[in-house]
């Protein structure tokens, strides 16, 4: 049974309706707000969609920006929340598709999901090619909501884990010698996870989830000591935790990793 629903065009619309895509999304209202607002993880997140943004303005009314796609045609894309009604709107102001509007209206329905229903509208586009089109534009966000519920899920798990998580008393790992040591290593301490890496014959921890957004770190290859996060491309130094791609973001907590008597032993220092 599918997860979704396409729905016909209604053909009375001023810009002509193509059709509407519904879907129950397990997450949040909240989430869904917060995904709305975060144009910074087009990009990385729908790559197939976005090659690159550049915002223009933002705020908790909405945001405008720039956009390319991967075969670099350009837009100007505009989107506008509001909460009132439950629902923003995704217009085109130049650019591929330029005059098109996408209306969604998200209704939560208990137990942690969100009803969603889109609406297309684009302009210029004759009857008989109407379902066609909707068909499209139903594919597409298919596809982007599946990517946008991985990460929206994976947020609100490690959210979840952060508030109910019992207060751990491990403040030091002995991890054996340095011979021993399979590198890049996951390890758990003091309540927070890591990664254990060697860069330019040093030991280095990093935080196993970025510090903006709790984005999946450790899934991110290390390349000459950076780390980029793959939600929203923030990139840190895994040996100072400076960010340096110009985010005001730095890994804090960084705990320290030292050989003692022949053993590689990593202590928390928060």
């Amino acid at each position: 049974m599918p997860d979704h629903e396409v729905i016909p065009a209604f053909a009375e619309s001023v810009i002509p309706h193509v059709g509407t895509y519904r879907r129950v999304l397990p997450v949040t209202l909240e989430r869904m707000y917060e995904n709305t607002l975060d144009w910074e993880h087009l990009p990385y997140v729908h790559a197939s969609s976005f090659a690159t943004i550049s915002c223009l303005n933002s705020g908790n009314w909405g945001w405008r920006a720039e956009v390319t796609n991967p075969r670099a045609a350009a837009s100007v894309i505009e989107l506008r929340l509001d909460r009132n009604c439950r629902r923003w709107i995704t217009r085109t102001l130049s650019g591929v598709n330029q005059g098109s509007e996408i209306w969604t209206h998200a209704f939560p329905i208990g137990g942690d999901r969100v009803d969603i229903v889109v609406d297309f509208f684009v302009p210029e586009v004759e009857p008989a090619a109407r379902a066609k089109v909707g068909a499209a534009y139903a594919t597409l966000y298919s596809q982007l909501y599946d990517e946008d519920v991985a990460m929206m899920v994976s947020r609100q798990k490690q959210l979840d884990r952060r508030v109910s998580a019992a207060v751990e008393t491990e403040r030091e790992l002995k991890l054996g010698s340095r011979a021993e040591l399979q590198l890049p290593a996951r390890l758990s301490l003091a309540g927070r996870d890591y990664v254990l890496v060697e860069v330019g014959g040093e030991l280095a921890v990093y935080p196993a989830l970025c510090p903006h957004q709790l984005g999946p770190l450790h899934t991110a290859r290390l390349e000459f000591g950076i780390v980029a996060c793959p939600w929203h491309g923030y990139r840190f130094d895994v040996l100072t935790g400076e960010c340096v791609s110009g985010q005001s973001c730095r890994f804090s907590q960084m705990p320290q990793v030292a050989e003692r008597d022949g053993e590689v032993v990593v202590t928390a220092v928060h």
